[in-house]
């Protein structure tokens, strides 16, 4: 007996073979070159191969089956076509074209190509599927008979063609109204709102207070947020036991708000203490829920207002001076003109804000300042990365501060100067030159070699400084154009020295700014980015506290979008800071999670991304054409069982 096709069933597996090893080796395993020139060299002859057996079958055939092979073989065309889009997508297509990979064009040709893939490929899998595996094992390019011109079933095929590229195109569709909402920026709040609730940061400020504190709540009476509210501060006094919560109406209450300055509904106000003792704090919080409940209505937040301003209730103001003169990135009109090149310029504010927040007054160290002494109220001295190094003199002064148990925060940049003078031997730590590089925990950004220098890691110690971060559910930090600290044999002074953060295993230090890792020079490990120097720790009454960080982009601002849609800077390393300003202000019992109901930005690693992309690009539409074929199986066999009754 004739075959039905001229080409057997498994040349289609082939392809769909071929075409896998391709998405694979580019997708899946794209930062491993010898695996994806491997996996993607197969895959393309196995469909270059297999397109051209259907294209000499088709030319070896005739009538029916001719044309039943001229449609499979567009499919296979459609699918060349679709991996010519996707080189013109990547890097080396853009430099060809000479167009912008910032622009446009790189997301536009994305979506191009996968659809012209969807298109080509779901209309061969439908025929596949209709045709059977029955007497097509093998080629068959003989010339038909009018016997086998009926078997051949082309009107079948190509209705059932037709049907698929309808489907294909519906589904490129959703991924063209995906692509143009995500380049126009269509956002609307969908957002599970929930009040934060308190945190084990806030519990503690409570419980180390030796007084008890009112929190009176000036609300009208039947209102929601005021619900929100009293709920949050009823569970922070069940269990703190240090807190007395008073539900008042302003109008009613008259003279105990005028006391206050309460003005208008939705104040919040704290008191500890009595008499000429008693110490005040305010907050407002919106009366309306649907201002409140977004980020600048303070009730997804609410745990973080209360920290901050028990804070200011529960002690005095300090001082946080940083420095500048020097090229830091909080000062960059001080960086050498020569300079601004290479080092790019960056922001603090939400550095500076959450200092406040801590209940610090921020005030500029100067040149001149620091070449004369450091202050004596000064609780904290911080410096960001400066460009210029400092002089002798000064590093001399920061010394004399440690001796008197200061407290210093250091963060170094590997694009600024990389030493920290004579606290290098004092520390026992040195910068590491180079630039720390991952191939494989890193955050895509912008499909290029320079996303490797965005390493994810998640290695953090126990110590105080990183309480949040250790405890945090996801546990990701993003290390951006880091650099590295080694440890040296001597060790620090009367101290006593210990790494907080290291990099992940697979990282290693690029010395020739390749972004890839050279075997011979360069070493996979993990990297000391964070060291904390206690001299507590050795028996000193006073003794003085330092963290150093070997990439001060933990500390400036990236820029992301509120839960409104609105471009807002956001502190790169999240809870880090905070936890490193309380532990080296001697205040780590207050060190713990400040809850925020925030929605967080959904972050993937490269390979979490292509697991993604796997699964919504592959395995969705398989999940849906095998539920579509259980039940036109089920459908055929009730029907087959209807006939055999009748």
């Amino acid at each position: 007996m004739a075959m039905r096709t001229a080409t057997p069933w498994w040349a289609s597996l082939v392809l769909g073979v071929g075409l896998l090893l391709f998405l694979l080796g580019e997708r899946l395993f794209g930062h491993l070159s010898g695996v994806r020139f491997f996996l993607t060299g197969v895959g393309l002859l196995l469909i270059l191969a297999v397109t051209a057996a259907r294209g000499w079958a088709m030319a070896s055939s005739s009538g029916a089956r001719r044309r039943v092979e001229r449609t499979l073989l567009i499919s296979h065309a459609g699918t060349l076509l679709g991996l010519v889009l996707y080189a013109l997508s990547t890097e080396w297509g853009m430099a060809k074209l000479n167009v912008d990979p910032m622009g446009h064009f790189s997301g536009a040709m994305t979506v191009l190509y996968l659809a012209v893939l969807v298109a080509a490929n779901l209309p061969l899998l439908m025929i596949e599927l209709s045709l059977g595996l029955a007497l097509r094992t093998k080629f068959d390019v003989q010339p038909g008979a009018s016997g086998e011109e009926a078997g051949v079933e082309y009107f079948r095929v190509r209705e059932i063609g037709w049907s698929g590229l309808s489907l294909g195109l519906a589904l490129t569709f959703l991924m063209v109204t995906c692509q143009v909402g995500n380049e126009r920026n269509v956002q609307r709040d969908v957002s599970y709102f929930k009040t934060s609730a308190p945190g084990e940061a806030t519990q503690k400020i409570l419980q180390t207070s030796s007084d008890p504190v009112k929190v009176m709540l000036f609300f009208p009476d039947t209102n929601a947020v005021k619900d929100q509210v009293k709920q949050y501060f009823d569970v922070l006094a069940g269990a703190t036991k240090k807190l007395t919560v008073e539900v008042r109406d302003r109008l009613s209450s008259a003279e105990l708000a005028n006391k206050y300055r309460v003005t208008k509904d939705g104040t919040i106000v704290f008191v500890r203490g009595t008499g000429d003792k008693e110490k005040s704090q305010t907050m407002e919080v919106d009366t309306d829920l649907a201002k409140a409940r977004t980020s600048v209505g303070k009730l997804r937040n609410l745990d973080r207002e209360v920290n901050s301003l028990l804070l200011k209730l529960m002690r005095d103001k300090r001082k946080a001076y940083i420095l500048v003169g020097h090229g830091e990135i909080n000062d960059p009109d001080s960086m050498p003109a020569e300079l601004k090149g290479r080092v790019p310029e960056r922001r603090t504010t939400v550095v500076k804000k959450r200092l406040a927040d801590l209940n610090f007054e921020v005030k500029n160290l100067s040149v001149l300042d620091l070449a004369k002494e450091i202050p004596e109220d000064a609780t904290l001295v911080v410096a960001l990365a400066p460009t210029v190094p400092l002089q002798p003199g000064e590093w001399a002064v920061l010394e004399h501060y440690l001796d008197r148990g200061g407290r210093l925060f250091y963060a170094l940049d590997p694009k600024a100067d990389p030493s920290l003078g004579p606290l290098e031997t004092r520390f026992g730590i040195k910068m590491i030159p180079g630039d720390l590089t991952d191939e494989v925990q890193f955050l895509p950004q912008r499909g290029m070699l320079t996303d490797r220098r965005f390493a994810v890691t998640s290695q953090f110690s126990a110590h105080a400084s990183t309480t949040s971060l250790s405890r945090s559910v996801d546990k990701g930090l993003i290390l951006i154009d880091s650099g590295a600290l080694e440890e040296l044999q001597a060790g620090p002074k009367n101290a006593k020295r210990i790494v907080t953060i290291r990099s992940m295993e697979t990282s290693f230090m690029d010395k020739n700014d390749n972004f890839a890792f050279d075997a011979a020079t360069e070493k996979k490990q993990r990297w000391n980015v964070a060291v904390a120097i206690d001299g507590n720790n050795v028996g000193e009454k006073e003794g003085y506290r330092a963290l150093v960080f070997a990439d001060v982009d933990l500390f400036s601002d990236l820029y992301g979008r509120d839960p409104l849609g609105r471009v807002a800077p956001v502190l790169a390393s999240g809870p880090l800071l905070g936890d490193a300003v309380r532990w080296l202000g001697g205040e780590e019992q207050f060190g713990g999670e400040v809850v925020s109901e925030d929605d967080k930005p959904i972050q993937h690693t490269k390979n979490q991304d292509v697991v993604w992309f796997m699964l919504t690009i592959i395995g969705a539409p398989i999940i849906v054409l095998t539920l579509g074929l259980l039940g036109t199986t089920r459908r055929r066999r009730g029907f087959k069982k209807a006939e055999v009754t009748q």
